[in-house]
This record gives structure tokens, C-alpha cells and sequence, in this order.
């Protein structure tokens, strides 16, 4: 991975393939889907999309996503990082924060992507404790 130039994202939410929603017109000709990943970490329910949260160095709870890459990164990552509410100069007002994290793809080969983590608290927040957003929305709308 070290003498990889490429640059990769972790999407675990409403960014997945299978959501309609309009951030993705403006990054879709930069992209390539990669196929699915996990994640160690934790998700919430915070009402119209998802909030992740790192897990503990020892925890066992992961997140289903899928990998991009970006051919774009710079002009990618500027769309997403408004879609996201980050800001790196502003770090306490952004509803999300972009890592770095290291991934294992389904071939075995480990990247570092870049995720978008939760940044404020979850308190009262209802855990979504199967680790995939989507299959929690269908369970969740058919209820």
C-alpha cells in the first residue's frame, strides 16, 4: 500500500451505491466503485443518515460499506467535505471529520481510505447494531 498514489473513501451511508442523491452527480464521472468493505466501528441512527463512530482498539463491532476510489481526489474530496459539514479549520463546528483509515478490500489487499466519522455525541441516539445502513433502512420502513 505505501507506494500506492491512490487515493481511496470508505462510504458507509447515504454516499453508498443505491441512494439517489444529488452530491453524487457532481462526483460520479471521478469515481470508481470497488466493491464492499468493513470497518471496525459503530453506527447510529441520527435521523436521515447515519452517524460512525471509531471503535475501541480491541472491539469486535464493524460497519459495512463499499470502497471508492478517487481519480479526483482534490475536487472530490472539496464536494464531499461540504456534503459532510467538515472543515478542517473548524474542526469543533463540523458535523463530520475525514481519517484515514486502513482497510482490508474483498481480494485481501489492505488501503488507507479516507472515512467521514461522526463528531458529535450520540447520546440518546438509537445504535444500529447490524453494521449495514441499508438493511437497517429496509427493516426500518417496513416496521
Amino acid at each position: 500500500m505505501k507506494n500506492d498514489p491512490s487515493y481511496y473513501l470508505f462510504v458507509y451511508g447515504t454516499l453508498r451505491n443505491g441512494f439517489n442523491i444529488p452530491v453524487q452527480d457532481q462526483i460520479k464521472d471521478n469515481i470508481e466503485w470497488l466493491g464492499t468493505s468493513e470497518i471496525k466501528g459503530k453506527l447510529y441512527d441520527i435521523g436521515d443518515y447515519p452517524a460512525a463512530l471509531p471503535a475501541e482498539k480491541n472491539a469486535k463491532s464493524t460497519i459495512k460499506g463499499e470502497v471508492i476510489k478517487l481519480h479526483n481526489p482534490k475536487k472530490v474530496l472539496k464536494v464531499l467535505d461540504a456534503y459532510e459539514g467538515y472543515n478542517p479549520k473548524e474542526l469543533s463546528k463540523s458535523e463530520y471529520y475525514r481519517n484515514k483509515e486502513t482497510i482490508t478490500l474483498q481480494d485481501g489487499k489492505q488501503i488507507d481510505a479516507w472515512v467521514y466519522w461522526y463528531n458529535f455525541p450520540v447520546a440518546g441516539k438509537r445504535r444500529i447494531r447490524h453494521k449495514d445502513y441499508l438493511n437497517y433502512l429496509k427493516k426500518k420502513n417496513t416496521a
